[in-house]
């Protein structure tokens, strides 16, 4: 059940974050959301919560194969390596932005941002997965409520991350401002008063929450070819220190947007 569970989960938090950055970008571009999207993105939260809750009822079995083969040993070796892509891979992703180059800027920059967004999470998985399968445990002494809330934010024993609340927070709220009609002012071009934008700072942030649910997902079970690991907390604490600079300032601005639309409409 934990190998089955382990690919359910991926694809929940997957389709959160495409059908959520679809209601992202597309804000400036419809009048209201259709049905099916913000459906979709609830099919998602749906399959992401079964699956935790199939996860507290069933119980990690080894196969006897998984001692003979384990992904992270290749990944390990493949990151020794002076050079760990090989020029074919470097030459695959570059022609396809030379070919947008020629089309158009719009297409270029949209490829590239789809790249950019790609690698970013794939550098959290790479950090999650390289290393060994079995970390050593560090003794984080602490007591009362900073016990508690550590084991809050533990990712390895829940899917439901910082991120993820956040990202469903904008989310739904991109959606009542279209269904109200109270609409926001993001400034996502010209001289915007942030430093970044909403939408680009939460798009940024889905890769985030993908990378976080992955702890999860390798905490539990088996997946493509990788057993189920033991990471130590400092590589959760990583993650922490990185939603600091991401979920901060998307919160702050997203305060700020949502404060700025009421007082204009009211």
């Amino acid at each position: 059940m934990r190998h089955v569970s382990a690919y359910s989960m991926f694809l929940g938090i997957l389709i959160v974050a495409f059908s959520g950055n679809w209601i992202i970008d597309n804000y400036d571009s419809v009048s209201i959301y259709p049905k099916a999207s913000y459906i979709l993105f609830g099919i998602g939260l749906a399959i992401v919560i079964v699956t935790f809750i199939m996860n507290r009822f069933s119980t990690y079995h080894e196969d006897t194969y998984v001692y003979r083969k384990d992904n992270r040993d290749a990944l390990n070796m493949r990151l020794q390596d002076k050079r760990p892509f090989s020029k074919w891979l470097i030459a695959i992703i570059m022609i396809p932005l030379l070919f947008a180059l020629f089309c158009s800027w719009s297409l270029f920059f949209q490829l590239f941002s789809l790249y950019l967004l790609c690698g970013f999470v794939l550098a959290g998985f790479v950090y999650i997965l390289r290393g060994d399968r079995v970390e050593v445990e560090e003794n984080w002494d602490y007591k009362g409520k900073t016990k508690i809330m550590l084991e809050l934010i533990d990712y390895r024993k829940h899917p439901f991350n910082i991120s993820l609340f956040l990202y469903i927070l904008v989310i739904v709220s991109f959606v009542l401002s279209k269904q109200l009609d109270i609409p926001f002012y993001m400034e996502t071009s010209g001289n915007p008063r942030y430093v970044t934008s909403l939408p680009t700072s939460s798009v940024f942030m889905s890769c985030l929450m993908v990378v976080s649910a992955f702890i999860y997902i390798i905490s539990q079970g088996d997946f493509f070819g990788f057993r189920k690991a033991e990471l130590s907390y400092y590589k959760v604490m990583f993650i922490h220190f990185v939603e600091i600079y991401c979920c901060g300032p998307v919160l702050l601005i997203w305060l700020f947007t949502v404060i700025n639309a009421l007082y204009v409409h009211f």
